[in-house]
């Protein structure tokens, strides 16, 4: 179970006393997380997530609660965090920054439809266009990404170097240069939530019931957001490899569209974001299957994935190009 910091019963609530969330009844540790510390705690008032954050620089925390505040004053389905009777926001609990928010109602999805995936669409797009008079640099950008990928080629990705490498340095040169295509400083900018995969979202029924999970939400490409969730929501993974599922990828696609058209650098540059969206996620579990690799109790997710999902974008770099 990914609690990287345990928690008594006594010690959460005393915790939760300082709310004015009613009497401590239950709390269980949450073993889907792999960066920080949630228990779902039961009060008479409610139920709701505690956190402990267990990666980043404290200081970004006011840009998580103000952004999760703007983006619930925007009407989305955000867990946006509970002050205490002093109006306090951010805590600390055994040494480490401390959220309490509710816990928003719904189930994540493993086998999506189209019409979920039409939602979020529809609710990115909403998303980057909330208006929060925001920015915050992303720590796992772009430059951080190639860089990475490029010292990894040595040890572990030695065998793949003989396709990775290439794709690399065009990646590179898109970013520095852009070669044929548009800049990619052209591209359309918001704070995109960086990390939008199935894990992250809730349903009920096809409605999208609760965007969560936002420690990766930064200023960036809004492109970049969209290629992070179809390499996780519209890729089918069936013998006799990897491929894009068209009808869940147009749903996704033309729903965002129909609130905000892409622009045509962003149709340029859409077969380079997918892969550049790939390895992001490729690289960064990576690092932390190579950093905890042994140890028990932590959620370690396959790097394998995205190093599939890598591949078919950079071996079909058209497969979606008719779809934006």
């Amino acid at each position: 179970m990914s609690v990287f910091t345990p928690l008594s019963h006594s010690e959460i609530a005393q915790f939760v006393s300082r709310f004015d969330v009613g009497d401590f009844i239950d709390a269980q540790g949450v073993s889907g997380g792999s960066e920080n510390t949630n228990y779902f705690v039961d009060c008479q008032a409610g139920r709701y997530v505690l956190t402990l954050v267990e990666r980043g620089p404290s200081a970004d925390l006011p840009f998580f609660i103000k952004l999760l505040d703007c983006l619930h004053t925007a009407d989305l389905p955000v867990p946006f965090v509970i002050t205490d009777r002093d109006g306090v926001a951010l805590h600390s609990l055994k040494d480490k920054p401390a959220l309490l928010q509710p816990r928003l109602s719904g189930q994540h999805v493993e086998h999506v439809s189209a019409d979920q995936c039409a939602a979020l669409g529809q609710m990115l797009a909403r998303l980057h266009q909330s208006a929060c008079d925001l920015t915050r640099h992303s720590d796992r950008g772009p430059q951080w990404t190639v860089h990475k990928a490029l010292g990894l080629l040595n040890d572990p990705w030695q065998k793949h170097r003989s396709w990775l490498e290439p794709a690399l340095l065009q990646l590179r040169d898109w970013l520095e240069f852009s070669g044929d295509h548009a800049p990619a400083q052209t591209l359309p900018t918001s704070i995109i939530h960086g990390d939008l995969f199935r894990d992250n979202v809730l349903f009920q029924g096809n409605t999208i019931s609760g965007v969560i999970d936002f420690y990766n939400a930064a200023s960036g490409w809004q492109l970049f957001d969209i290629a992070v969730c179809v390499n996780d929501w519209c890729i089918d993974n069936a013998d006799p490899g990897f491929t894009l599922n068209r009808e869940r990828t147009r749903a996704l696609l033309s729903a965002y569209a129909g609130q905000r058209p892409f622009s045509d650098a962003e149709q340029r540059g859409w077969p380079s974001m997918l892969q550049l969206a790939a390895l992001r996620f490729w690289v960064s579990r990576q690092q932390y299957a190579l950093a905890h690799k042994g140890q028990t109790g932590i959620l370690i997710k396959d790097p394998d994935y995205f190093h599939q999902v890598m591949k078919m974008h950079v071996r079909n770099p058209a497969l979606a190009t008719d779809l934006l």
